[in-house]
């Protein structure tokens, strides 16, 4: 999967130096937090594929999705082993996604909001809020961004639900739901997306 990623960096030719901020977060990840690279990875591969699928921006979808847990390098390893962890620690990792968009911010605003917004995208979620936009963003702008968030979000559950051995921490491993019922009851008002990003299969 690492080449098809690199090769679909380098086939978009993002501007400001994205595809270079791109490789490094992914090799940086490699060294300690394997887990987090092929997360990242598939999850930017299901949105791209969705967003294209919606006519949305899959370019912004991809790159949005390998950038979501950025915020995740600053906390230890050992957190994303997959082992079950504590209530503390889960307190701890929830500061991932405001962690990435303050990594990302002067660098990509796009795809930092993303990755600040991809939990707050759902009810009870967290992260950053419609307050933390910058000011003069377009109304269109903002539309897109919080469309582009809720494919990541969406995209980063499924993902890792079928991938990770642990228990899912935001209150949906509590329910007796199948995976799409959970998600239609975390999302009510984005079936389409659930559907499709249920389709993808990375």
């Amino acid at each position: 999967m690492k080449k098809t990623i690199e090769k679909r960096i380098r086939s978009y030719n993002p501007k400001g130096g994205m595809a270079q901020t791109a490789l490094f977060f992914l090799n940086l990840c490699s060294i300690q937090h394997q887990n987090v690279e092929g997360h990242c990875e598939r999850v930017a591969l299901a949105a791209e594929a969705v967003a294209k699928k919606l006519s949305k921006d899959a370019k912004a979808a991809f790159f949005a999705g390998i950038f979501h847990d950025v915020g995740k390098l600053t906390l230890p390893a050992d957190l994303f082993s997959g082992r079950e962890i504590t209530d503390e620690e889960y307190t701890e990792i929830k500061t991932h996604a405001r962690a990435a968009f303050l990594a990302l911010q002067n660098q990509h605003m796009f795809v930092a909001l993303c990755a600040g917004l991809h939990h707050a995208m759902y009810r009870d979620g967290y992260g950053l809020e419609l307050r933390d936009f910058p000011k003069g963003f377009s109304p269109a702008t903002v539309k897109k961004i919080l469309e582009i968030s809720t494919i990541i979000s969406i995209c980063d559950f499924v993902d890792a639900y079928r991938h990770r051995k642990s228990a899912i921490r935001d209150g949906s491993n509590t329910s007796t739901q199948d995976l799409k019922g959970m998600l239609y009851a975390k999302y009510p008002d984005d079936q389409i997306v659930v559907d499709l990003a249920l389709s993808q299969n990375f």
